[in-house]
C-alpha cells in the first residue's frame, strides 16, 4: 500500500519482539490504538502478527511467539526424522542422528521455547452426525483456551493434518446442498454445477430468513460457525468455506446496499435483484437530470424507460431470450412480485406474493428487498456469528483488517495459482532425490498441467487442506521423497502432518500423472504409517 509507513511498521514489529510486554499486556498505548484506527499505515503481516500476539490471551501469545522463533526448526526436525527413518546407509544415519540431536538441543536451549500448550482431544465420526458432534464439542472447547486436536473414529492418524482435515470436513458439511435445504444458511446457487455442494461464483452469501423455526436453527448454526472459525484461526488453521467478501463486511459492521445484490452471472439466487437495483439507480440519475430540464416531464420520462425495448440487453445480458424485452414486458412475462428474490421466497410485505413490481413501485421494491437481504433477514445470524467468534477473538480487534483480508486469513486463498518457477522454489527434493532427477521434474510438470479441481485435490492429499494458506504458494512448502522399497506399480503416499510426498520410481511423466491421479482421488482417511 502507498500509505504504509515503513518506519511505523518497523517500530511495531520491534515492539512485538518484547516478549515480556506482549505477554503481560503492557504494550504502549500507541501500539494498541494505531493499528486499529489507522490500519493502512502497517503491512498486512505486521497487523496479523499484532492480532496473534494480543487478541488470544497470554498462552497463545507465547505460543505464536515460539512459532515465529523456533517454528522453522520444529518443521525441520520433523523432516529430518522422516529422512532418518527411511535411511539405510550407516554413515548417513549417523550424520542425520547428529543433526537431529543438534536441532533438539537448539530448540530446548532457545530462550523462546517454553513448551507446548495443553490440548483437548476430540474424537468425532465422519458422516451425517459430524455437524451435531462438532457443535457440542466446540461449545465446550472454544472458551477453554486449549488447542484442539482431532482424531476420527476408525482412523489411526493424529496431528495437525488431521485437525485441519476436521475443519475441511465440517466446511463441506456446512456447504452441503441438502443440509442447506433443512437449515438455510446460504443463498442458493443456480444448480448448474451439478455438485452436492453450493458453489456461487462470488462466494456464499447469508440467506435472509423471516422469523420462524428455520431462522432460529440458522442462528444456532451461525453461532457454531463463529466458534469454528475462531478456534481454527487462533490455532493457525483455515476453514476453507468459500464465503463472500460481503459476509465479512457485515461482521465488521459495514452496511450493505442495493449495489451489493447478486448480479446476473453471479451464479446464485437473487440475480434479478441486482439487475433491478442497477435499473433503479439509472432511473434515479435520469430523473435528476429531468428535474433540471423539465420538472413536469419526470413521470413521462419514467414511462418511456419502462417501455424501452433494450431492458434485457442492458441489465440481463446473460439471458439471450430477453434481450429485446422492455421492463414492462419482462416483469409481466416472468411475474416479478414483492418476494425475496423477485420471483420466489419470503414475501417482503403483507400480500407481497400478489403485488406485482411495476415502474411505479420498483424503487420501493428494491428498497424493501435491500432491507430484508441486508438487515432484518440476517441481523440475528450475523450477531450469532459475531458472538461465537468473540469467544476466541475479540471482534473489535478485527477492525485492523479489510473484508478481503479477513476472507483470506480465515478461509485461505480462493484460487490455486502456480507455475514452474514458483513450484521449484517451494518444492524441496529430499533423501536421494535431487532437482536434476527426472522424477522430480516430472512431478513439477504434472503439477503445472493440473486444473483448479486437481490442484485442490493435490493440496488436500499432501496437506489435508484443499486451499493454499493465506499468502498463497509463498507460504506453502512440500518435501518430496523417493519412496524406497516400492515398485512402479505402487501409488504415491503422503505424510500430510509434515507436508511430505513420497513417489515410487516412475520413469515417465505419464506414469507419474496417472498414478498420482489415482492416489489423490482414491485416498481416504488418516492413518499412521509404519516406518519402512
Amino acid at each position: 500500500s502507498l500509505w504504509t509507513s515503513p518506519v511505523l511498521d518497523r517500530r511495531l514489529s520491534a515492539q512485538l519482539e518484547d516478549a515480556l510486554s506482549v505477554v503481560c499486556g503492557s504494550l504502549p498505548p500507541w501500539v494498541r490504538i494505531l493499528p486499529k484506527r489507522f490500519p493502512f499505515l502497517f503491512s498486512h503481516d505486521t497487523r496479523k502478527a499484532f492480532l496473534r500476539y494480543t487478541a488470544f490471551g497470554p498462552s497463545f501469545a507465547v505460543h505464536w511467539m515460539q512459532e515465529s522463533k523456533v517454528g522453522t526448526f520444529l518443521r525441520r526436525r520433523a523432516t529430518l526424522q522422516t529422512e532418518l527413518n527411511a535411511q539405510t546407509e550407516p554413515r548417513k544415519m549417523q550424520e542425520m542422528s547428529q543433526d537431529l540431536s543438534n536441532l533438539e538441543e537448539h530448540i530446548v536451549r532457545s530462550s523462546h521455547w517454553l513448551g507446548t500448550m495443553q490440548s483437548t482431544l476430540l474424537r468425532v465420526r465422519k458422516g451425517s452426525d459430524l455437524l451435531a458432534q462438532s457443535e457440542i464439542a466446540l461449545e465446550k472447547v472454544s472458551r477453554s483456551g486449549h488447542l484442539l486436536e482431532v482424531q476420527f473414529d476408525g482412523e489411526t492418524g493424529f496431528g495437525n493434518a488431521v485437525t485441519q482435515s476436521f475443519y475441511v470436513e465440517v466446511s463441506l458439511a456446512l456447504q452441503d446442498r441438502e443440509t442447506n435445504h433443512f437449515v438455510p444458511l446460504w443463498v442458493e446457487d443456480d444448480g448448474n454445477s451439478g455438485s452436492q455442494f453450493l458453489l456461487c461464483r462470488r462466494g456464499l452469501l447469508i440467506r435472509p430468513l423471516p422469523p420462524g423455526p428455520q431462522r432460529q436453527a440458522a442462528v444456532r448454526r451461525f453461532l457454531f460457525l463463529g466458534r469454528l472459525i475462531g478456534q481454527a484461526f487462533r490455532e493457525g488453521f483455515i476453514v476453507p468455506l468459500p464465503l463472500a467478501e460481503e459476509f465479512f463486511a457485515l461482521i465488521l459492521g459495514e452496511p450493505l446496499q442495493p449495489k451489493d445484490f447478486p448480479r446476473p452471472g453471479s451464479g446464485c439466487a437473487g440475480e434479478l435483484l441486482g439487475a433491478l437495483a442497477a435499473f433503479v439507480a439509472e432511473l434515479a440519475a435520469g430523473e435528476e437530470r429531468c428535474k433540471v430540464e423539465d420538472e413536469f416531464g419526470v413521470a413521462a420520462w419514467r414511462q418511456e424507460q419502462a417501455k424501452r425495448p433494450d431492458f434485457g440487453d442492458r441489465f440481463l445480458p446473460q439471458a439471450e431470450s430477453t434481450k429485446t424485452l422492455s421492463f414492462d414486458e419482462y416483469s409481466s412475462l416472468v411475474g416479478v412480485c414483492f418476494l425475496e428474490t423477485g420471483l420466489s421466497g419470503a414475501p417482503l410485505c403483507v400480500g407481497g406474493d400478489a403485488l406485482p413490481v411495476t415502474i411505479e413501485n420498483v424503487c420501493s421494491f428494491v428498497e424493501q428487498a435491500s432491507r430484508f437481504w441486508f438487515e432484518t433477514g440476517i441481523s440475528e445470524q450475523v450477531e450469532a456469528f459475531r458472538q461465537g467468534l468473540g469467544e476466541a477473538i475479540p471482534v473489535a480487534s478485527l477492525a485492523a483488517f479489510r473484508p478481503a483480508e479477513l476472507r483470506q486469513m480465515f478461509c485461505g486463498e480462493d484460487r490455486i495459482d502456480w507455475e514452474e518457477s514458483t513450484l521449484l522454489a517451494r518444492l524441496r527434493p529430499c533423501g536421494e532425490l535431487t532437482e536434476r532427477n527426472p522424477l522430480f521434474g516430472h512431478l513439477v510438470s504434472v503439477m503445472v498441467d493440473m486444473d483448479q479441481e486437481d490442484r485442490a485435490r493435490f493440496l488436500d492429499f499432501v496437506s489435508s487442506c484443499p486451499r493454499l494458506p493465506p499468502g498463497g504458494l509463498a507460504h506453502f512448502r512440500l518435501d518430496v521423497f523417493p519412496d524406497t522399497g516400492t515398485s512402479r506399480r505402487s501409488l504415491p503416499r503422503s505424510r500430510a502432518c509434515a507436508n511430505q510426498l513420497y513417489l515410487p520410481p516412475y520413469t515417465t511423466k505419464e506414469e507419474l500423472r496417472d498414478k498420482l491421479h489415482e492416489g489423490m482421488h482414491g485416498s481416504a482417511g488418516h492413518h499412521e504409517q509404519l516406518v519402512r
